[in-house]
């Protein structure tokens, strides 16, 4: 699908492989060699035991959360130290106040509407041609489709833990983690989901989404213990 712009998908995805190297650069020279161990004990703190199993298959995920989504915190650190102080923003969204006059208004873009996308969890309504997935929302009930998706990899039903990028109408999935969920989980998110409404005392919108991203992630590594320990018997 392309929009007035011209942007299909595989662009997006295409703008996000090309920013990698520069921003994981940016990362570096910014914090020092220990930015990714740091980075990655924040990542898998609650998931250890499923990621261990399959470290290679988690990286792809971990580096979009990094990059995007991660608040670099000195507390992971064990003893070692950043080469300065902890940003408030993420790695890429400072990438982008420092070089926003080399980068395309693409790339703006994307880095812009990237660093404020909340990982959440999403239920597969249909599974479409043209590598397209149609998806919802859990908390917030959103409709969405995204492109660009080895659709052969999913299956309808089952529940997403992922961000999603859409700039200008066209969707994409960011940092999706390599486990989906299977759809009896759907119902336990939902319930989740009802009990936060009530502690918020307002529906859950895509700002508190992002303010709870570590509780979240949490969650999905406790939904999926659950799922592979049940698998073991």
């Amino acid at each position: 699908m392309q929009n007035e712009l011209g942007l299909t998908g595989q662009d997006l995805l295409s703008v996000l492989r090309q920013l990698r190297p520069a921003l994981e650069s940016a990362g570096k020279q910014r914090y020092g060699v220990s930015v990714v161990n740091a980075a990655w004990k924040d990542f898998s703190r609650w998931g250890r035991g499923a990621i261990a199993r399959e470290e290679h298959a988690y990286q792809s995920a971990f580096s979009a959360w990094q990059l995007f989504a991660w608040l670099p915190d000195d507390t992971s650190l064990d003893g070692e130290t950043f080469d300065s102080t902890p940003s408030d923003h993420s790695i890429a969204f400072d990438y982008l106040k420092a070089n926003r006059d080399e980068l395309s208004p693409v790339e703006q873009g994307v880095i812009e509407v990237a660093s404020t996308a909340p990982y959440s969890f999403y239920t597969v309504r249909a599974v479409a041609a043209e590598q397209r997935l149609h998806l919802r929302e859990i908390y917030t009930g959103q409709d969405i489709v995204v492109e660009g998706v080895a659709t052969q990899s999913y299956v309808e039903g089952e529940v997403l833990f992922t961000a999603v990028l859409s700039v200008n109408g066209v969707s994409v999935l960011l940092g999706c983690m390599p486990n989906p969920l299977s759809a009896g989980n759907r119902t336990i998110i939902e319930g989740h989901r009802e009990k936060w409404r009530v502690e918020e005392g307002k529906p859950i919108d895509r700002r508190l989404l992002y303010l709870h991203d570590t509780e979240l992630r949490r969650f999905y590594f406790l939904l999926l213990s659950k799922v592979q320990r049940a698998g073991l018997h």
